[in-house]
């Protein structure tokens, strides 16, 4: 049971911190978006700076959000499953707590 709340509380912050990624790159792409195509734009990756294309750009963050969404409907999933199994451990725990205090 304790094994399956730290699961569920680890889940969530994976889920928060997927929609606070998803939500940084849609922000970068809308000031990309007001750039003219011929400004040179950089792409950080690690510790270091790309030159990129604008569109280039764009892409890698379109696919940078799909990618976040499809592992937050993932990670929903494992909750989902999280939660029927806790739900089956309280059950149990209460069972045995009832039969211990009939059979005194």
């Amino acid at each position: 049971m304790v094994t399956t709340t730290q699961q569920l509380k680890i889940s969530d912050a994976q889920v928060e911190t997927l929609k606070r990624q998803m939500a940084h790159s849609k922000l970068v792409i809308s000031e990309i978006s007001q750039l003219p195509d011929d400004v040179r734009v950089f792409e950080g990756v690690g510790r270091m700076f790309l030159l990129q294309p604008n569109a280039e750009i764009k892409t890698n963050l379109d696919k940078k959000i799909k990618a976040s969404d499809e592992k937050i409907k993932s990670i929903e999933t494992t909750k989902v499953y999280l939660e029927k199994s806790l739900r089956e451990s309280e059950n149990n725990l209460r069972e045995l707590v009832l039969s211990k205090q009939q059979g005194r």
